[in-house]
């Protein structure tokens, strides 16, 4: 079993009650969570699945401990987050899915977002009602962020939008955008870009899916012909997105690998069901992979928790998530090498999904390469 360790934050006694009572609450209701603790397909179907789940614990009042009370929370801190989905993990549900942005993208906006807006939209996530989606990457811009070319143009009071955006994760579920365009001259770079809150219902937006190889529709192309966005939904200021984007890679990169990392333990605990005993050695490696993750994304979690961000350290934390995760995958192929061949029960095709899924994690979310890079110029301070 895993736990929030003890920190110097206040309320500690308070996230551990809060942790007790919300595993306390899951044993009493083991039917909430049945749905997503098995093999869902098609994937549609799955995020369908976790909707429930995630309309379930608003109206309970779970998801809403750590967040402000002004955006509809009931107060606390990303602790009483992180505790709850750890417990979630525990009980069996195989994954956040599409909900994984709401430790990616709304710390972002309810510590930089407008008010009212923000207000307005963070239930209707909690909830399962609405979800999101970021548009960073861009064809042909490859990971070189500050030469993005999706361009907003002022118009009277709000902004026109267009351009195209590559690799959007759960663009085709998605109800809003938080994308970055630019407001500046293409010499600006980073100081000339906007982060702006698009509605994917808008005219003008066009989403095409990408299947994956591992059979899944997480990513997309999205283009935006024109699409006019209102001047209150800018996120932080003009010409400051880059700010928003760096807010929110701290997550994506950072305490991120905590809630992901406790689906890990229990894709570790699902694999073990199918795998050949003798491959002890690779099974050992990825669990001291996966307890370095633990050791690290929990200080991030806590450092977030007292108000502060990662900012170069989450490079770390991405780095060991990324192994853990592939050697965690290494060992059910090898332990299972049906996974690579033929037809398969639910179950085995899952941990297939999983498998070629981990081949990518050292590409999305920044690469390898930019982690390291990271770390070398704004850590170690390397020429």
């Amino acid at each position: 079993m895993l736990s929030i360790p003890p920190t110097g934050v206040g309320g500690t006694a308070d996230v551990r009650a809060f942790a007790a009572a919300f595993d306390a609450w899951l044993d009493a209701h083991p039917g909430v969570v049945d749905e997503v603790t098995r093999p869902v397909h098609p994937f549609e179907a799955r995020v369908a699945a976790m909707s429930r789940l995630m309309e379930r614990l608003f109206a309970e009042g779970w998801s809403r401990h750590g967040w402000p009370e002004e955006v509809g929370g009931l107060g606390g801190t990303i602790l009483q987050r992180a505790a709850m989905w750890e417990a979630l993990a525990r009980h069996g549900v195989m994954g956040m899915t599409v909900f994984e942005h709401v430790e990616v993208l709304l710390p972002t906006l309810v510590a930089m977002g407008p008010p009212a807006f923000v207000a307005e939209v963070v239930p209707e996530f909690l909830r399962g009602r609405q979800r999101w989606c970021q548009g960073f990457s861009e064809p042909g811009a490859g990971s070189d962020l500050a030469s993005l070319r999706t361009r907003a143009q002022p118009d009277g009071d709000g902004y026109h939008i267009s351009g195209r955006k590559i690799w959007t994760s759960w663009a085709r579920y998605a109800t809003w955008c938080l994308v970055l365009a630019r407001t500046g001259s293409a010499e600006s770079r980073h100081r000339g870009i906007t982060a702006f809150v698009v509605d994917m219902r808008s005219p003008g937006v066009d989403v095409t899916p990408i299947v994956q190889a591992n059979g899944t529709d997480e990513l997309a192309e999205v283009a935006f012909d024109d699409v006019y966005v209102p001047a209150e939904r800018v996120v932080g200021e003009l010409d400051g997105g880059w700010a928003v984007a760096m807010h929110i890679l701290s997550h994506e990169r950072g305490t991120l690998a905590w809630f992901r990392h406790c689906f890990l333990y229990g894709h570790l605990r699902h694999a073990l069901r199918h795998a050949d005993t003798t491959e002890d050695r690779a099974l050992g490696e990825a669990v001291l992979d996966l307890a370095a993750v633990s050791a690290t994304s929990i200080a991030g979690v806590r450092a977030h928790a007292e108000g502060a961000t990662l900012g170069p350290r989450a490079a770390f934390t991405k780095l060991l998530l990324c192994a853990a995760e592939q050697s965690l995958n290494d060992w059910a192929l090898a332990a299972n090498p049906d996974l690579a061949v033929g037809v398969q029960d639910a179950a085995t095709a899952w941990l297939r999904e999983e498998y070629v899924f981990s081949r990518i994690v050292t590409v999305y979310g920044g690469s390898q390469q930019m982690q390291l890079e990271t770390i070398a110029k704004q850590i170690l301070r390397l020429p």
